[in-house]
C-alpha cells in the first residue's frame, strides 16, 4: 500500500502526459515544489479543479512500487480568475513561481509558502497597473531577505550615514541625493562614497520604499505611493537582482517583457 498525504496547495502548471492525464507542478505547503500524475480527460470532475493558481486542500497519494504521487482531490478554496483575465497579474504570479521553483522555495518551504501566498492574495484584490507593479516590487524585495542576499537599504556600508530616519508611511525623513548600489559587492552607498564608483543608481523615492518595506508591516508600506518612473527603475534593478539569485535567466521576464 501506498501512503496519503493531505496538504494545502497551489496549483502553477500543468503538462499533458499521455492522452488524457497531466503532470501538475504544484507548490505544496508541506512539501515544497511537487509534480504529481493527475488522471482524467479535459472533461473530468477533477480537471475542471486543478487548474494554475487554484489554491486549496490537496489529496496526494503514493505508489508504493513506483513513488509517484497522484493528485486523487482538490478542494480548492480559491480560484484567482483575475489571473487569466488580466495579463500583468498572471505574469507577476508566473516571475514568483518560477523564482520559488528555481531557487527551491529559497530553501525554507514553510515560509516560501506564507510569501508566496500571500502574494497571489493580495494580486488578486489589485485593481490596477500600479497596484500589481507595486506589489511585485514589494513580494520581490521580501523574497531577496528570504533567500539570504537582500542588501542593506537603510545606511551606506562604507561610511554608516543613513539613508532615512524615523520611517513611517506617514512621516518620512529622507536624504534627497539617493543611493547607489555597487553588484560587486552587494551594498548601497551614499553619494560620497560613491563619488568615483560605478553602478545602478536609485533616486531618492526608490531608495526609500525599500527601506520602507524592510521595515514596516505590509499593511502600512503599501500605502507608500511610488512614481511611474521609480516603479519602471525599481523592477528593473529587482529582475536583475533575482536573476543573479536565483543563478540563471528567468523564462518569465524574457516573455512576459514589455508586459512586466
Amino acid at each position: 500500500m501506498g501512503k496519503s498525504t493531505i496538504t494545502g496547495g497551489v496549483v502553477i502548471s500543468l503538462k499533458p502526459q499521455g492522452e488524457n492525464n497531466s503532470l501538475v507542478c504544484c507548490f505544496a505547503e508541506n512539501l515544497g515544489i511537487i509534480y504529481a500524475s493527475m488522471y482524467g480527460g479535459a472533461k473530468s470532475r477533477l480537471r475542471s479543479l486543478v487548474s494554475p493558481w487554484n489554491s486549496g486542500t490537496l489529496y496526494l497519494s503514493e505508489s508504493s512500487r513506483a513513488k509517484m504521487l497522484k493528485i486523487s482531490d482538490f478542494d480548492v478554496k480559491k480560484y484567482h480568475l483575475s489571473f487569466r483575465e488580466n495579463l500583468l497579474k498572471g505574469f507577476a504570479a508566473s516571475l514568483a513561481a518560477e523564482l520559488i521553483i528555481k531557487t527551491k522555495c529559497a530553501g525554507n518551504h514553510e515560509n516560501a509558502w506564507l510569501f508566496f501566498n500571500g502574494f497571489l492574495d493580495g494580486l488578486e484584490l489589485c485593481a490596477d497597473e500600479e497596484q500589481i507593479s507595486s506589489g511585485l516590487i514589494r513580494f520581490l524585495w521580501r523574497f531577496l531577505d528570504l533567500l539570504g542576499v537582500r542588501p542593506d537599504a537603510l545606511k551606506c556600508s562604507h561610511c554608516g550615514k543613513d539613508f532615512l530616519t524615523n520611517i513611517s508611511y506617514n512621516n518620512e525623513s529622507y536624504l534627497s541625493c539617493g543611493a547607489l548600489y555597487n553588484a560587486s559587492e552587494n551594498i548601497f552607498l551614499c553619494s560620497e562614497c560613491a563619488s568615483k564608483e560605478s553602478g545602478f543608481f536609485l533616486n531618492h523615492e526608490a531608495i526609500r520604499y525599500l527601506a520602507a518595506v524592510s521595515l514596516l508591516l505590509p499593511q502600512e508600506s503599501r500605502l507608500i505611493p511610488l512614481s511611474e518612473e521609480t516603479r519602471g527603475k525599481l523592477k528593473q534593478f529587482l529582475f536583475f537582482l533575482i536573476e543573479n539569485a536565483s543563478g540563471s535567466h528567468l523564462k518569465t521576464l524574457e516573455t512576459g517583457m514589455g508586459i512586466l
